[in-house]
């Protein structure tokens, strides 16, 4: 039994089936390799000489920003006052700037620009993380509506006196969180 399998064996090493096999081209692939590692390497350098963004500096926002002292925020409100009390400004005067006290306010402890907004943009931001102080930045600039735009007869005006709304803006101020 043996000796069929060696004579199989002998017949799949003889060497007269064998034929020389013409040595492959690579000619195509190898030029198609340099071209793409010279490819690669043209954006490496390009890369390596392109000047790097440099990150602009975050402006600190609450606590740390700049005229987050409460104290200077609540002298300017009393400086509003003062002002009307001594009939340097009128009342009309005295809500823009009262209105004015707390937008930069607000402005300045979150680094939002909210100078130019109005009732209807503040009610359109959202509101995040610190929802209790937007509703109080809301309802003091809608308090602040009905005097400073409203015609003597209009009712809330008639209500609110100048002090009044200073101590809206006083308490945005000390109750911001």
């Amino acid at each position: 039994m043996s000796r069929p399998v060696i004579a199989m064996l002998l017949l799949a090493v003889e060497s007269d089936e064998l034929t020389a096999v013409p040595a492959p081209r690579l000619t195509t692939p190898l030029w198609i390799c340099a071209g793409v590692a010279l490819a690669v390497a043209a954006v490496c350098v390009a890369l390596a000489f392109m000047p790097k963004r440099t990150r602009t500096a975050r402006r600190p926002s609450g606590a740390h920003a700049e005229g987050s002292d409460r104290r200077a925020w609540l002298a300017r409100i009393d400086a509003v006052v003062h002002d009307y009390d001594a009939r340097r400004i009128t009342a009309d005067e005295a809500y823009a700037r009262l209105a004015a006290i707390a937008r930069a306010f607000a402005s300045a402890r979150t680094g939002r620009p909210l100078a130019t907004r109005t009732l209807r943009d503040l009610e359109r931001e959202p509101r995040g993380g610190d929802a209790g102080n937007w509703d109080a930045l809301r309802m003091t600039i809608a308090a602040l509506y009905p005097p400073e735009f409203a015609d003597g007869g209009h009712p809330d005006a008639r209500e609110a006196s100048v002090a009044t709304a200073a101590g809206w803006v006083s308490d945005l101020v000390e109750r911001w969180r």
